[in-house]
Protein backbone atom coordinates (compact mmCIF):
# COMPACT_ATOMS: atom_id res chain seq x y z
CA UNK A 1 0.00 0.00 0.00
CA UNK A 2 1.43 3.34 -1.09
CA UNK A 3 -0.47 6.63 -0.89
CA UNK A 4 2.36 9.12 -1.20
CA UNK A 5 2.04 9.39 -4.95
CA UNK A 6 4.82 9.30 -7.48
CA UNK A 7 8.36 9.36 -6.18
CA UNK A 8 10.56 11.72 -8.20
CA UNK A 9 13.03 9.98 -10.46
CA UNK A 10 15.13 13.11 -10.95
CA UNK A 11 18.05 11.97 -8.78
CA UNK A 12 21.81 12.15 -9.00
CA UNK A 13 23.05 8.71 -10.07
CA UNK A 14 26.32 7.21 -8.89
CA UNK A 15 28.02 4.63 -11.12
CA UNK A 16 27.57 1.06 -9.96
CA UNK A 17 27.81 -1.64 -12.61
CA UNK A 18 26.17 -1.43 -16.04
CA UNK A 19 22.85 -0.18 -14.71
CA UNK A 20 24.32 2.70 -12.70
CA UNK A 21 22.57 1.88 -9.44
CA UNK A 22 23.22 3.08 -5.91
CA UNK A 23 22.24 0.66 -3.17
CA UNK A 24 23.29 0.50 0.47
CA UNK A 25 24.97 -2.80 1.41
CA UNK A 26 22.55 -3.73 4.20
CA UNK A 27 20.95 -7.08 3.37
CA UNK A 28 20.73 -10.11 1.10
CA UNK A 29 17.53 -9.52 -0.85
CA UNK A 30 16.99 -8.30 -4.44
CA UNK A 31 14.30 -6.39 -6.32
CA UNK A 32 14.63 -6.75 -10.09
CA UNK A 33 12.64 -6.66 -13.30
CA UNK A 34 12.14 -4.85 -16.59
CA UNK A 35 10.43 -1.61 -17.58
CA UNK A 36 8.30 -1.94 -20.69
CA UNK A 37 5.63 -0.16 -22.70
CA UNK A 38 2.15 -1.07 -21.44
CA UNK A 39 0.80 -0.87 -25.00
CA UNK A 40 3.43 -2.53 -27.19
CA UNK A 41 5.34 -4.56 -24.62
CA UNK A 42 8.60 -3.07 -25.91
CA UNK A 43 11.40 -3.03 -23.34
CA UNK A 44 12.31 0.55 -22.45
CA UNK A 45 15.87 1.76 -22.11
CA UNK A 46 16.78 5.07 -20.46
CA UNK A 47 13.95 4.70 -17.92
CA UNK A 48 14.81 6.11 -14.51
CA UNK A 49 13.85 3.76 -11.68
CA UNK A 50 13.92 4.69 -7.99
CA UNK A 51 13.53 2.67 -4.83
CA UNK A 52 12.36 4.23 -1.55
CA UNK A 53 11.31 3.03 1.85
CA UNK A 54 7.56 2.70 2.30
CA UNK A 55 5.65 4.70 4.90
CA UNK A 56 4.42 8.20 5.54
CA UNK A 57 7.94 9.62 5.20
CA UNK A 58 9.58 7.93 2.23
CA UNK A 59 13.35 7.97 1.91
CA UNK A 60 15.04 7.14 -1.36
CA UNK A 61 17.55 4.33 -0.93
CA UNK A 62 18.49 3.49 -4.53
CA UNK A 63 18.24 4.63 -8.14
CA UNK A 64 19.13 3.23 -11.53
CA UNK A 65 18.70 3.80 -15.29
CA UNK A 66 17.64 0.90 -17.51
CA UNK A 67 19.83 -0.24 -20.38
CA UNK A 68 18.84 -1.55 -23.81
CA UNK A 69 17.00 -4.54 -22.34
CA UNK A 70 14.91 -2.35 -20.03
CA UNK A 71 16.28 -4.19 -16.98
CA UNK A 72 16.70 -2.83 -13.48
CA UNK A 73 18.12 -4.52 -10.38
CA UNK A 74 18.61 -3.52 -6.75
CA UNK A 75 20.77 -5.88 -4.67
CA UNK A 76 21.81 -6.14 -1.01
CA UNK A 77 18.43 -4.95 0.31
CA UNK A 78 17.21 -5.46 3.85
CA UNK A 79 13.91 -7.23 4.46
CA UNK A 80 11.11 -4.68 4.31
CA UNK A 81 8.66 -2.76 2.11
CA UNK A 82 9.83 -0.59 -0.77
CA UNK A 83 8.22 1.89 -3.15
CA UNK A 84 9.23 1.26 -6.75
CA UNK A 85 8.77 4.14 -9.22
CA UNK A 86 9.76 4.71 -12.85
CA UNK A 87 9.69 7.48 -15.44
CA UNK A 88 10.79 7.95 -19.03
CA UNK A 89 10.39 10.71 -21.60
CA UNK A 90 7.11 10.25 -23.49
CA UNK A 91 5.55 8.08 -20.76
CA UNK A 92 3.47 8.68 -17.63
CA UNK A 93 5.68 8.54 -14.52
CA UNK A 94 4.16 6.17 -11.97
CA UNK A 95 4.66 3.87 -9.02
CA UNK A 96 4.42 0.11 -9.48
CA UNK A 97 0.86 -0.99 -10.44
CA UNK A 98 -0.44 2.49 -9.66
CA UNK A 99 -4.19 3.17 -9.54
CA UNK A 100 -6.15 6.42 -9.21
CA UNK A 101 -2.91 8.38 -8.84
CA UNK A 102 -2.74 7.57 -5.12
CA UNK A 103 -2.52 3.81 -4.63
CA UNK A 104 0.20 1.39 -5.71
CA UNK A 105 1.78 -1.93 -4.76
CA UNK A 106 4.79 -1.84 -2.45
CA UNK A 107 7.41 -4.53 -3.07
CA UNK A 108 8.01 -6.62 0.04
CA UNK A 109 11.38 -8.38 0.48
CA UNK A 110 11.97 -11.26 2.87
CA UNK A 111 12.41 -15.00 3.12
CA UNK A 112 10.12 -16.88 0.75
CA UNK A 113 8.76 -13.70 -0.91
CA UNK A 114 8.94 -13.03 -4.65
CA UNK A 115 10.55 -9.67 -5.46
CA UNK A 116 12.44 -10.49 -8.68
CA UNK A 117 11.36 -10.72 -12.32
CA UNK A 118 8.88 -7.82 -12.00
CA UNK A 119 7.25 -6.32 -15.07
CA UNK A 120 6.88 -2.55 -14.64
CA UNK A 121 4.48 -1.19 -17.29
CA UNK A 122 4.61 2.48 -18.30
CA UNK A 123 1.87 4.06 -20.41
CA UNK A 124 2.69 6.46 -23.28
CA UNK A 125 1.43 10.01 -22.84
CA UNK A 126 -1.39 11.39 -24.99
CA UNK A 127 -2.18 14.87 -26.39
CA UNK A 128 -5.44 16.76 -26.98
CA UNK A 129 -5.28 19.94 -29.04
CA UNK A 130 -7.52 22.01 -31.29
CA UNK A 131 -8.72 25.43 -32.39
CA UNK A 132 -11.58 27.64 -31.14
CA UNK A 133 -13.33 29.79 -33.77
CA UNK A 134 -16.37 32.11 -33.92
CA UNK A 135 -19.40 32.25 -36.24
CA UNK A 136 -17.27 33.79 -39.00
CA UNK A 137 -14.55 31.16 -38.73
CA UNK A 138 -12.15 33.63 -37.09
CA UNK A 139 -9.95 32.45 -34.19
CA UNK A 140 -11.10 33.25 -30.64
CA UNK A 141 -8.06 34.40 -28.68
CA UNK A 142 -7.98 34.23 -24.89
CA UNK A 143 -10.80 31.68 -24.60
CA UNK A 144 -10.70 29.55 -21.46
CA UNK A 145 -10.53 25.88 -22.45
CA UNK A 146 -11.16 23.44 -19.59
CA UNK A 147 -10.30 19.76 -19.85
CA UNK A 148 -12.44 17.24 -17.96
CA UNK A 149 -11.66 13.58 -17.33
CA UNK A 150 -13.87 10.69 -16.26
CA UNK A 151 -12.46 8.99 -13.17
CA UNK A 152 -13.39 7.16 -9.99
CA UNK A 153 -14.28 9.19 -6.90
CA UNK A 154 -15.70 7.63 -3.73
CA UNK A 155 -16.42 4.47 -5.67
CA UNK A 156 -18.46 6.14 -8.39
CA UNK A 157 -17.59 7.45 -11.82
CA UNK A 158 -17.25 11.23 -11.72
CA UNK A 159 -16.08 13.80 -14.24
CA UNK A 160 -13.38 16.01 -12.76
CA UNK A 161 -11.43 19.01 -14.02
CA UNK A 162 -8.07 17.88 -15.39
CA UNK A 163 -6.65 21.26 -16.41
CA UNK A 164 -7.30 24.58 -18.13
CA UNK A 165 -5.56 26.60 -20.85
CA UNK A 166 -6.16 29.92 -22.63
CA UNK A 167 -6.17 29.91 -26.42
CA UNK A 168 -3.33 31.64 -28.24
CA UNK A 169 -3.74 34.58 -30.64
CA UNK A 170 -4.59 32.11 -33.40
CA UNK A 171 -7.24 30.40 -31.24
CA UNK A 172 -5.32 27.18 -30.59
CA UNK A 173 -4.80 25.22 -27.37
CA UNK A 174 -2.97 22.05 -26.31
CA UNK A 175 -3.06 19.64 -23.37
CA UNK A 176 0.00 17.39 -23.34
CA UNK A 177 1.33 14.50 -21.21
CA UNK A 178 -2.15 13.09 -20.61
CA UNK A 179 -3.14 9.71 -19.20
CA UNK A 180 -5.36 7.52 -21.31
CA UNK A 181 -9.01 8.00 -20.43
CA UNK A 182 -12.36 9.50 -21.37
CA UNK A 183 -12.20 13.28 -21.77
CA UNK A 184 -14.45 16.26 -22.52
CA UNK A 185 -13.63 19.91 -23.11
CA UNK A 186 -15.60 23.06 -22.28
CA UNK A 187 -14.93 26.59 -23.56
CA UNK A 188 -15.84 29.94 -21.99
CA UNK A 189 -15.22 33.22 -23.83
CA UNK A 190 -16.65 36.67 -24.56
CA UNK A 191 -17.26 38.04 -28.07
CA UNK A 192 -14.68 40.76 -28.66
CA UNK A 193 -17.39 43.11 -29.97
CA UNK A 194 -19.91 42.54 -27.13
CA UNK A 195 -21.42 45.64 -25.48
CA UNK A 196 -23.50 45.29 -22.31
CA UNK A 197 -25.25 48.59 -21.37
CA UNK A 198 -26.24 48.81 -17.69
CA UNK A 199 -29.86 48.86 -16.56
CA UNK A 200 -31.35 52.38 -16.36
CA UNK A 201 -32.99 53.17 -13.03
CA UNK A 202 -35.20 55.99 -11.72
CA UNK A 203 -34.49 57.96 -8.54
CA UNK A 204 -36.53 55.47 -6.48
CA UNK A 205 -34.44 52.55 -7.78
CA UNK A 206 -37.01 51.09 -10.21
CA UNK A 207 -35.72 49.86 -13.55
CA UNK A 208 -36.63 51.92 -16.60
CA UNK A 209 -37.56 50.30 -19.90
CA UNK A 210 -34.83 50.27 -22.54
CA UNK A 211 -35.12 53.22 -24.88
CA UNK A 212 -33.79 52.80 -27.50
CA UNK A 213 -34.22 48.98 -27.55
CA UNK A 214 -31.31 46.82 -26.39
CA UNK A 215 -28.19 46.97 -28.51
CA UNK A 216 -27.73 44.12 -31.01
CA UNK A 217 -24.19 43.91 -29.62
CA UNK A 218 -25.52 42.88 -26.19
CA UNK A 219 -24.51 39.27 -26.82
CA UNK A 220 -22.65 36.48 -25.06
CA UNK A 221 -21.16 33.07 -25.77
CA UNK A 222 -22.77 30.21 -23.83
CA UNK A 223 -20.26 27.87 -22.27
CA UNK A 224 -19.75 25.36 -25.07
CA UNK A 225 -18.73 21.72 -24.88
CA UNK A 226 -17.37 19.37 -27.52
CA UNK A 227 -19.02 18.77 -29.92
CA UNK A 228 -20.87 22.15 -29.91
CA UNK A 229 -23.21 21.45 -26.98
CA UNK A 230 -24.23 24.25 -24.62
CA UNK A 231 -24.70 22.08 -21.54
CA UNK A 232 -22.39 19.44 -20.11
CA UNK A 233 -25.11 16.76 -20.11
CA UNK A 234 -25.07 16.85 -23.93
CA UNK A 235 -21.27 16.92 -24.27
CA UNK A 236 -19.63 14.23 -26.40
CA UNK A 237 -16.97 12.33 -24.42
CA UNK A 238 -13.86 11.27 -26.31
CA UNK A 239 -11.86 8.11 -25.60
CA UNK A 240 -8.14 8.88 -25.57
CA UNK A 241 -5.83 5.86 -25.78
CA UNK A 242 -2.18 5.77 -24.66
CA UNK A 243 -0.03 7.66 -27.18
CA UNK A 244 -3.00 9.24 -29.01
CA UNK A 245 -2.99 12.76 -30.42
CA UNK A 246 -6.59 13.90 -30.77
CA UNK A 247 -7.73 17.20 -32.32
CA UNK A 248 -10.94 18.67 -30.87
CA UNK A 249 -12.12 21.89 -32.56
CA UNK A 250 -15.07 24.03 -31.42
CA UNK A 251 -17.08 26.88 -32.91
CA UNK A 252 -18.67 29.41 -30.53
CA UNK A 253 -22.04 30.95 -31.44
CA UNK A 254 -23.07 34.32 -29.98
CA UNK A 255 -26.60 34.65 -28.55
CA UNK A 256 -28.58 37.58 -27.11
CA UNK A 257 -27.49 38.17 -23.54
CA UNK A 258 -29.87 38.31 -20.58
CA UNK A 259 -29.85 40.41 -17.42
CA UNK A 260 -30.87 39.30 -13.94
CA UNK A 261 -31.76 41.32 -10.87
CA UNK A 262 -30.96 39.70 -7.53
CA UNK A 263 -32.84 41.02 -4.49
CA UNK A 264 -30.88 40.62 -1.25
CA UNK A 265 -31.41 41.62 2.39
CA UNK A 266 -29.69 44.83 3.40
CA UNK A 267 -26.46 44.20 5.31
CA UNK A 268 -26.09 44.88 9.00
CA UNK A 269 -23.25 44.90 11.51
CA UNK A 270 -23.07 41.08 11.71
CA UNK A 271 -23.98 40.28 8.09
CA UNK A 272 -21.93 42.48 5.72
CA UNK A 273 -22.81 42.72 2.04
CA UNK A 274 -20.93 40.57 -0.46
CA UNK A 275 -21.51 40.56 -4.21
CA UNK A 276 -23.42 37.48 -5.41
CA UNK A 277 -21.95 35.29 -8.11
CA UNK A 278 -23.32 33.06 -10.84
CA UNK A 279 -22.38 29.40 -11.03
CA UNK A 280 -23.19 26.83 -13.67
CA UNK A 281 -23.46 23.10 -13.10
CA UNK A 282 -20.72 21.49 -15.16
CA UNK A 283 -20.53 17.70 -14.92
CA UNK A 284 -22.08 17.80 -11.45
CA UNK A 285 -19.88 20.58 -10.03
CA UNK A 286 -20.79 24.24 -9.67
CA UNK A 287 -18.39 26.34 -11.74
CA UNK A 288 -18.13 30.13 -11.34
CA UNK A 289 -19.31 32.10 -14.40
CA UNK A 290 -18.22 35.76 -14.19
CA UNK A 291 -20.85 38.20 -15.50
CA UNK A 292 -19.68 40.84 -17.96
CA UNK A 293 -21.51 43.64 -16.16
CA UNK A 294 -22.34 44.02 -12.48
CA UNK A 295 -23.92 46.98 -10.68
CA UNK A 296 -25.30 47.19 -7.14
CA UNK A 297 -27.86 49.64 -5.78
CA UNK A 298 -29.95 50.08 -2.63
CA UNK A 299 -33.74 50.40 -2.60
CA UNK A 300 -36.01 50.27 0.46
CA UNK A 301 -34.96 47.40 2.72
CA UNK A 302 -33.17 45.58 -0.11
CA UNK A 303 -29.89 45.54 -1.97
CA UNK A 304 -30.25 44.92 -5.70
CA UNK A 305 -27.45 43.38 -7.76
CA UNK A 306 -27.90 43.66 -11.53
CA UNK A 307 -25.87 41.18 -13.57
CA UNK A 308 -25.60 41.51 -17.34
CA UNK A 309 -23.85 39.93 -20.28
CA UNK A 310 -25.09 36.44 -19.40
CA UNK A 311 -25.86 33.74 -21.92
CA UNK A 312 -29.29 32.12 -21.36
CA UNK A 313 -29.18 28.88 -19.39
CA UNK A 314 -29.57 27.20 -16.01
CA UNK A 315 -27.49 28.74 -13.21
CA UNK A 316 -27.11 28.92 -9.45
CA UNK A 317 -26.92 32.29 -7.69
CA UNK A 318 -24.50 32.08 -4.76
CA UNK A 319 -24.59 34.61 -1.96
CA UNK A 320 -22.19 34.90 0.94
CA UNK A 321 -22.66 35.42 4.66
CA UNK A 322 -20.25 36.08 7.51
CA UNK A 323 -17.19 33.94 8.29
CA UNK A 324 -17.19 32.18 4.94
CA UNK A 325 -20.77 30.84 4.96
CA UNK A 326 -22.61 30.75 1.64
CA UNK A 327 -25.71 29.41 -0.05
CA UNK A 328 -26.97 29.17 -3.62
CA UNK A 329 -30.34 29.05 -5.37
CA UNK A 330 -31.05 27.53 -8.77
CA UNK A 331 -32.54 29.73 -11.51
CA UNK A 332 -33.38 29.31 -15.20
CA UNK A 333 -32.38 32.42 -17.15
CA UNK A 334 -34.22 32.20 -20.44
CA UNK A 335 -35.04 35.93 -20.43
CA UNK A 336 -34.40 38.95 -18.23
CA UNK A 337 -35.79 38.30 -14.75
CA UNK A 338 -35.64 39.02 -11.04
CA UNK A 339 -34.50 36.52 -8.40
CA UNK A 340 -35.87 37.30 -4.93
CA UNK A 341 -33.49 36.25 -2.17
CA UNK A 342 -34.78 38.91 0.20
CA UNK A 343 -36.26 38.43 3.69
CA UNK A 344 -39.12 35.94 3.93
CA UNK A 345 -37.82 33.49 1.31
CA UNK A 346 -35.21 31.81 3.49
CA UNK A 347 -34.91 30.43 7.04
CA UNK A 348 -32.21 30.55 9.70
CA UNK A 349 -30.48 27.36 10.82
CA UNK A 350 -28.33 27.14 13.94
CA UNK A 351 -27.08 24.42 16.24
CA UNK A 352 -24.08 22.48 17.41
CA UNK A 353 -21.76 19.64 16.41
CA UNK A 354 -20.16 17.34 18.97
CA UNK A 355 -17.42 14.74 18.63
CA UNK A 356 -18.55 11.28 19.75
CA UNK A 357 -15.21 10.87 21.54
CA UNK A 358 -15.70 14.03 23.56
CA UNK A 359 -12.59 15.66 22.08
CA UNK A 360 -12.57 19.11 20.49
CA UNK A 361 -13.46 19.61 16.83
CA UNK A 362 -10.59 20.18 14.40
CA UNK A 363 -9.64 23.89 14.22
CA UNK A 364 -11.08 24.31 10.70
CA UNK A 365 -14.50 22.67 10.40
CA UNK A 366 -17.17 23.43 7.78
CA UNK A 367 -20.76 22.17 7.86
CA UNK A 368 -22.01 21.67 4.30
CA UNK A 369 -25.53 21.08 2.97
CA UNK A 370 -25.77 19.70 -0.57
CA UNK A 371 -29.20 19.97 -2.25
CA UNK A 372 -28.35 17.60 -5.11
CA UNK A 373 -29.85 20.01 -7.65
CA UNK A 374 -26.84 22.29 -7.93
CA UNK A 375 -25.29 24.65 -5.45
CA UNK A 376 -24.38 24.16 -1.81
CA UNK A 377 -24.96 25.84 1.54
CA UNK A 378 -22.03 25.92 3.95
CA UNK A 379 -21.05 27.55 7.22
CA UNK A 380 -17.99 27.47 9.47
CA UNK A 381 -18.28 25.78 12.85
CA UNK A 382 -16.77 27.40 15.94
CA UNK A 383 -14.30 25.50 18.10
CA UNK A 384 -17.08 24.84 20.66
CA UNK A 385 -19.16 23.22 17.89
CA UNK A 386 -21.71 26.01 17.48
CA UNK A 387 -22.78 27.53 14.16
CA UNK A 388 -25.32 30.06 12.91
CA UNK A 389 -26.42 29.95 9.28
CA UNK A 390 -28.58 32.81 8.05
CA UNK A 391 -30.85 32.84 5.00
CA UNK A 392 -30.96 29.14 4.06
CA UNK A 393 -33.34 28.30 1.18
CA UNK A 394 -35.94 25.61 1.96
CA UNK A 395 -35.22 22.20 0.45
CA UNK A 396 -33.83 18.71 0.99
CA UNK A 397 -30.09 18.51 1.71
CA UNK A 398 -27.40 15.90 2.30
CA UNK A 399 -25.22 16.86 5.27
CA UNK A 400 -21.43 16.64 5.21
CA UNK A 401 -18.75 17.78 7.67
CA UNK A 402 -15.43 18.85 6.14
CA UNK A 403 -12.30 19.66 8.13
CA UNK A 404 -8.66 20.48 7.49
CA UNK A 405 -7.97 16.85 8.49
CA UNK A 406 -10.52 15.32 6.09
CA UNK A 407 -14.17 14.34 6.36
CA UNK A 408 -15.78 13.53 9.70
CA UNK A 409 -18.22 10.65 9.85
CA UNK A 410 -21.76 11.52 10.96
CA UNK A 411 -22.89 9.18 13.75
CA UNK A 412 -26.37 10.65 14.30
CA UNK A 413 -28.41 13.81 13.62
CA UNK A 414 -31.44 15.50 15.19
CA UNK A 415 -33.37 18.70 14.46
CA UNK A 416 -36.37 20.75 15.48
CA UNK A 417 -38.20 22.73 12.79
CA UNK A 418 -36.99 20.26 10.13
CA UNK A 419 -37.10 16.56 9.31
CA UNK A 420 -33.95 14.40 9.41
CA UNK A 421 -33.60 10.99 7.78
CA UNK A 422 -30.25 9.27 7.48
CA UNK A 423 -27.76 11.94 6.45
CA UNK A 424 -30.53 14.13 4.97
CA UNK A 425 -32.36 17.13 6.37
CA UNK A 426 -35.53 18.67 4.91
CA UNK A 427 -35.87 22.40 5.62
CA UNK A 428 -39.31 24.01 5.22
CA UNK A 429 -40.49 27.43 6.43
CA UNK A 430 -39.58 27.35 10.14
CA UNK A 431 -36.27 28.26 11.80
CA UNK A 432 -34.21 25.14 12.43
CA UNK A 433 -32.24 24.01 15.47
CA UNK A 434 -29.84 21.26 14.36
CA UNK A 435 -27.50 18.92 16.24
CA UNK A 436 -25.14 16.21 15.01
CA UNK A 437 -22.70 13.80 16.61
CA UNK A 438 -19.61 13.24 14.46
CA UNK A 439 -16.53 11.04 14.69
CA UNK A 440 -13.01 11.14 13.36
CA UNK A 441 -11.46 7.89 12.23
CA UNK A 442 -8.60 6.93 14.53
CA UNK A 443 -8.40 3.15 14.20
CA UNK A 444 -6.19 1.20 11.79
CA UNK A 445 -7.01 -2.22 10.34
CA UNK A 446 -4.09 -4.40 9.15
CA UNK A 447 -4.22 -7.79 7.47
CA UNK A 448 -3.47 -9.89 4.39
CA UNK A 449 -5.39 -10.45 1.16
CA UNK A 450 -4.88 -14.05 0.06
CA UNK A 451 -6.20 -16.74 -2.23
CA UNK A 452 -5.44 -20.42 -1.61
CA UNK A 453 -2.96 -19.37 1.07
CA UNK A 454 -0.98 -17.11 -1.27
CA UNK A 455 -0.72 -13.34 -0.85
CA UNK A 456 -2.18 -11.39 -3.78
CA UNK A 457 -0.68 -7.99 -4.62
CA UNK A 458 -2.48 -5.15 -6.37
CA UNK A 459 -5.96 -6.09 -5.09
CA UNK A 460 -8.56 -3.51 -4.11
CA UNK A 461 -9.13 -3.82 -0.35
CA UNK A 462 -12.34 -2.11 0.74
CA UNK A 463 -13.93 -1.54 4.13
CA UNK A 464 -17.70 -1.23 3.55
CA UNK A 465 -19.96 0.35 6.23
CA UNK A 466 -23.03 -1.61 7.35
CA UNK A 467 -25.32 1.15 6.08
CA UNK A 468 -24.30 1.88 2.50
CA UNK A 469 -26.70 4.76 1.85
CA UNK A 470 -25.12 8.22 2.26
CA UNK A 471 -22.03 6.87 4.02
CA UNK A 472 -19.33 7.56 1.44
CA UNK A 473 -17.28 9.25 4.18
CA UNK A 474 -17.01 5.95 6.10
CA UNK A 475 -15.57 3.76 3.33
CA UNK A 476 -11.83 3.04 3.50
CA UNK A 477 -9.72 1.51 0.76
CA UNK A 478 -6.18 0.38 0.09
CA UNK A 479 -4.16 -1.59 -2.46
CA UNK A 480 -2.52 -4.80 -1.26
CA UNK A 481 1.27 -5.00 -1.43
CA UNK A 482 3.23 -7.75 -3.18
CA UNK A 483 2.85 -10.13 -0.20
CA UNK A 484 -0.87 -9.35 0.12
CA UNK A 485 -0.51 -7.08 3.16
CA UNK A 486 -2.66 -3.96 3.56
CA UNK A 487 -3.35 -1.20 6.08
CA UNK A 488 -6.58 0.80 6.36
CA UNK A 489 -6.25 4.02 8.35
CA UNK A 490 -8.59 6.58 9.94
CA UNK A 491 -11.42 4.07 10.43
CA UNK A 492 -14.48 5.53 12.16
CA UNK A 493 -16.12 3.35 14.87
CA UNK A 494 -18.95 1.23 13.47
CA UNK A 495 -19.89 -2.07 11.82
CA UNK A 496 -18.24 -3.01 8.52
CA UNK A 497 -17.56 -5.75 5.99
CA UNK A 498 -14.01 -6.07 4.65
CA UNK A 499 -13.62 -7.32 1.06
CA UNK A 500 -10.70 -7.80 -1.34
CA UNK A 501 -11.23 -7.83 -5.11
CA UNK A 502 -8.62 -8.69 -7.73
CA UNK A 503 -8.77 -6.28 -10.70
CA UNK A 504 -11.35 -4.33 -8.71
CA UNK A 505 -10.13 -0.82 -9.41
CA UNK A 506 -12.65 -0.24 -12.20
CA UNK A 507 -15.61 -1.18 -9.97
CA UNK A 508 -18.08 1.54 -9.00
CA UNK A 509 -18.02 0.19 -5.46
CA UNK A 510 -19.92 3.22 -4.12
CA UNK A 511 -23.09 1.83 -5.74
CA UNK A 512 -25.00 -0.71 -3.65
CA UNK A 513 -25.79 -3.02 -6.58
CA UNK A 514 -22.11 -3.22 -7.54
CA UNK A 515 -20.54 -3.99 -4.15
CA UNK A 516 -23.38 -6.13 -2.71
CA UNK A 517 -22.36 -9.40 -4.49
CA UNK A 518 -18.92 -9.28 -2.82
CA UNK A 519 -20.16 -8.78 0.75
CA UNK A 520 -21.22 -12.40 1.62
CA UNK A 521 -17.61 -13.61 1.28
CA UNK A 522 -16.16 -10.66 3.17
CA UNK A 523 -15.00 -10.42 6.79
CA UNK A 524 -17.37 -8.83 9.33
CA UNK A 525 -15.76 -6.27 11.65
CA UNK A 526 -16.95 -4.15 14.55
CA UNK A 527 -14.69 -1.19 15.30
CA UNK A 528 -15.15 0.46 18.70
CA UNK A 529 -14.03 3.89 19.84
CA UNK A 530 -11.46 2.27 22.14
CA UNK A 531 -9.66 0.40 19.37
CA UNK A 532 -6.63 2.02 17.77
CA UNK A 533 -5.03 -0.91 15.95
CA UNK A 534 -6.88 -3.98 14.66
CA UNK A 535 -4.71 -6.87 13.41
CA UNK A 536 -6.88 -9.44 11.66
CA UNK A 537 -6.40 -12.99 12.91
CA UNK A 538 -7.09 -14.47 9.48
CA UNK A 539 -6.72 -13.42 5.82
CA UNK A 540 -9.32 -11.74 3.63
CA UNK A 541 -10.25 -13.89 0.64
CA UNK A 542 -9.44 -12.24 -2.69
CA UNK A 543 -12.50 -12.49 -4.94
Amino acid sequence: MIRAGIVSAAVALLAFGAAGQTVPASGSFTISGVVRSATSGALLDRAEVTLSTAGDEQTQVAATTTGEGGAFRFDRLAAGKYVLAASRRGYIASSYQEHEGSYSTAIVTGAGLVSEGLRFNLFPTAVIDGAITDDNGDPVAGAQVTLYRQQQQNGQVKIETEGAESTSDNGTYEFARLHAGIYSIGVAATPWYAFHPPQRTAADGTVLASDPPRSPLDVAYPMTFYANATDSASATPVQINPGDRQQLDLTLHAVAAVHVEILLPKPDATHPFSEPQLEQNVFGTEQFQPPRDLTVRSTGNLMVADLGGIAPGHYSVRTFGPNGSSHSSSVDLATDQTVDLGPGNTVDLSGKLEMASGEALPPVTMLQFNPGTGGTVSTPVATDGSFDLRAMPPGDYTVQVNTSMGLLGIVQMAASGAEVHGHHITVAADPVLFAAEVARGSASVAGFARRDGKGIGGALVLLVPEQLQDNADLFRLDQSDSDGSFLLSRVVPGNYTLVAVENGWSLEWGRREVIAPYLPRGVKLQITSRQKTVDLSGPVEVQ
